[in-house]
């Protein structure tokens, strides 16, 4: 047997894909709410997380390391070899303020890590 350690980034937020009836109901809860038709809603940043540490506050993320995002798969994706490299992010926030961004993903806790086993 072979064992690996799959090891994943973490970036400390709570993240929420957006599509068409949540913008509208988030706009109609508070008419500050980004004005956006896409993206994926940062609705919780954890205290002392990698995204604290960057400013996030919740908001809109439009862009990450300089693609457009509509997705959390996408997020997932182009961070998953990103660890401890710095990733410009374009956040919308209330009143259409506009924040640039760069976070350093961790490791994620390695006790809530997978480890995966390689038969042969």
């Amino acid at each position: 047997m072979l064992y690996r350690r799959v090891v994943h980034p973490w970036l400390g937020f709570k993240m929420l894909d957006l599509n068409d009836m949540i913008i509208a109901q988030l706009k109609e809860r508070d008419v500050t709410f980004a004005n956006v038709k896409k993206g994926v809603l940062v609705a919780m940043v954890t205290p002392g997380s990698p995204a604290d540490r960057a400013g996030f506050h919740p908001g809109v993320v439009i862009e990450f390391d300089r693609k457009p995002v509509e997705s959390i798969k996408e997020i997932i994706e182009i961070m998953s070899d990103r660890i401890g490299k710095a990733i410009k992010v374009v956040v919308k926030r209330a009143n259409d303020e506009t924040a640039i961004l760069t976070v350093i993903p961790e490791e994620a806790n390695p006790d809530m890590c997978v480890t995966t086993v390689l038969l042969f």
